[in-house]
C-alpha cells in the first residue's frame, strides 16, 4: 500500500498492510539533513529535501510542513524570534488590552507575513510526493493563536477578569487561523494538523475549556474538512484526562500524549485513530536502542490490535536524538508492525 492508503484505510476502520509510522520532525530533519534550523525559514527546499529524506530513510507514511511555526499571530502583529538552532517562538505577544483588537486586521494568506512562504513549503512537498503520500500542516487553533497574541498569563486573568474581551480575541483569532488553515489545503496539505498546549487540563478548568476554546476549534475542524482537509489531526500535548470526549469531537486522529495507551484506546478508538507514544524525549532523545525497541513494541501490542493505530513519539522528535534510536523504531515495526 501507499503511504495515503494506508493512512486513510486506518482513518476509515480498515486494516492495512502495517501500522502506519508517523514523527513530526521538524527540528530533527533538518539537523539528519545537515542543515540549522533556521534554513528553513530561508530555503523552502532545504527543508522539502529534509523531509524527503526521512521518508526515505525510515519509510514514514507522510511528511510535514515547518509544523508549528505561528505566522498567524505573527502576521497579525506579534513579534516571533527565530533562533539559530531552534524552533522559533512568539516573543512579544500585539494585545495589551482590549482597545487594541481595533487593530487586527483579517490576514490574507497570500499576502501577508511569512505566510506565502510556508504555503509555498506545502506546494513544494506535495509537487515531491504526489498524492501517494500526506502532505500534514499544522495550522494552529484560536483559542492558541489568542494566546500567543496577548500573553498566557494575562489572558488566563482575562478568562476572570474580562471574559467578553477573551471571546471577542478569540473569535477574531478564529477567523485568522481558519483562513490560514483553508490556505494550506488549497496550497495542498491533505492532513491538517492542530495542538493547543494553552488549553489543556493543567492550564484552564474544564469549563472554560468547554466556553472558550473548544467551540471555537471545533468549527475550525469542520470548516476545514468541508473544505477539503482529508484527516484532522489533533496533538493533545499534556494531560487532557477530562475533556478527551470533546477533544474528539470533529477530529479524526488523536496524537496523545501522557495516557495508558492500552487504556486510551479502549475508550476511544471506536471515535477516532490513535497516535503515539513513545516517549520522545525521556526514551527517543536519553535512552537507548534496546529501551526504544521495548517501548516501540509495547506501543503496537497495546495500539495495533483491531486497527485504528499509528505508530509515533508521543510528541515531536527532539532535534538531537539519536538517529539509532529512530532506526530502532523503524526495526520494531518492520518486525512487529502488522495488525
Amino acid at each position: 500500500m501507499t503511504p495515503m492508503e494506508r493512512i486513510m484505510a486506518v482513518a476509515n476502520g480498515e486494516i492495512p498492510d502495517r501500522v502506519p509510522f508517523l514523527l513530526t520532525s521538524r527540528e530533527f530533519g533538518m539537523k539528519y539533513a545537515g542543515h540549522l534550523m533556521s534554513e528553513a525559514y530561508t530555503n523552502p527546499q532545504v527543508y522539502v529535501d529534509s523531509q524527503l529524506k526521512l521518508l526515505e530513510d525510515f519509510e514514514m507514511d507522510g511528511v510535514w510542513d515547518i509544523w508549528c511555526t505561528p505566522v498567524v499571530d505573527e502576521a497579525l502583529g506579534s513579534k516571533m524570534d527565530v533562533p539559530e538552532d531552534d524552533p522559533p517562538w512568539i516573543e512579544q505577544p500585539c494585545v495589551s488590552e482590549p482597545a487594541d483588537l481595533a487593530k487586527l486586521k483579517l490576514i490574507d494568506p497570500l499576502k501577508d507575513g511569512r505566510m506565502p512562504y510556508m504555503l509555498d513549503v506545502v506546494r513544494r512537498l506535495k509537487e515531491a510526493v504526489g498524492d501517494d503520500v500526506p502532505v500534514i500542516a499544522w495550522a494552529s487553533p484560536p483559542f492558541r493563536t489568542a494566546c500567543m497574541i496577548r500573553g498566557n498569563v494575562e489572558l488566563y486573568m482575562d478568562l476572570i477578569d474580562n471574559p467578553q474581551f477573551v471571546k471577542d480575541l478569540v473569535e477574531i483569532a478564529f477567523e485568522n487561523c481558519t483562513a490560514y488553515g483553508k490556505a494550506l489545503v488549497d496550497a495542498g496539505a491533505d492532513i491538517i494538523s492542530i495542538s493547543n498546549p494553552v488549553a489543556n487540563f493543567d492550564c484552564i478548568s474544564l469549563d472554560n475549556f468547554k466556553e472558550f476554546a473548544h467551540p471555537y476549534s471545533k468549527k475550525m475542524f469542520a470548516e476545514m474538512k468541508d473544505h477539503g482537509a482529508k484527516l484532522i489531526e489533533f496533538h493533545t500535548c499534556g494531560r487532557w484526562d477530562d475533556r478527551y470526549d470533546l477533544c474528539c469531537e470533529n477530529v479524526d486522529i488523536i496524537h496523545c500524549d501522557r495516557v495508558d495507551l492500552k487504556d486510551f484506546k479502549r475508550k476511544w478508538a471506536d471515535q477516532v485513530v490513535i497516535m503515539g507514544n513513545v516517549k520522545s524525549v525521556h526514551t527517543l532523545l536519553q535512552d537507548t536502542e534496546e529501551t526504544v525497541r521495548a517501548e516501540t513494541l509495547e506501543c503496537l501490542e497495546n495500539g495495533a490490535p483491531g486497527g485504528r493505530y499509528i505508530l509515533s513519539a508521543d510528541c515531536a522528535l527532539p532535534r538531537d536524538t539519536p538517529k539509532a534510536n529512530v532506526h530502532a523504531m523503524l526495526e520494531v515495526l518492520r518486525e512487529h508492525g502488522t495488525y
